[in-house]
């Protein structure tokens, strides 16, 4: 019976000197993994000279209470409109933005 605890604890003392072996390096590639994601993050990056394009021509079509979006992949219309003008506020956006344009606008 002592033989078999000393056997296991002695394995045990050995599995765990040797995992403990390899934690140096593993912080530095953790590192390099983080720094690495980040330089490759897939978030969109803001398009402002599509966002005032959009803005301004949903200015001059009256359109107001619109919130503009614009992201290298797309524009995103957000805010409340008059009932009536929902579907010119896209046709607007889309034709100035030239991207995908998704509606979120509630209407009055």
């Amino acid at each position: 019976m002592k033989i078999k605890v000393l056997a296991v604890l002695s394995l045990a003392a050995f599995l765990f000197l040797v995992g403990c072996k390899g934690a140096a390096n593993t912080n530095v590639a953790v590192g390099n993994a983080n720094s690495n994601m980040m330089a490759n993050s897939t978030a969109p990056m803001a398009d402002s000279a599509t966002k005032a394009a959009v803005e301004s021509a949903l200015t001059k079509a009256g359109i107001t209470g619109v919130t503009v979006d614009a992201t290298t992949t797309g524009v995103t219309l957000r805010g409340t409109v008059a009932k009536d003008k929902m579907a010119e506020a896209v046709r607007v956006a889309q034709e100035s933005g030239r991207k995908a344009v998704k509606n979120e606008l509630t209407e009055k």
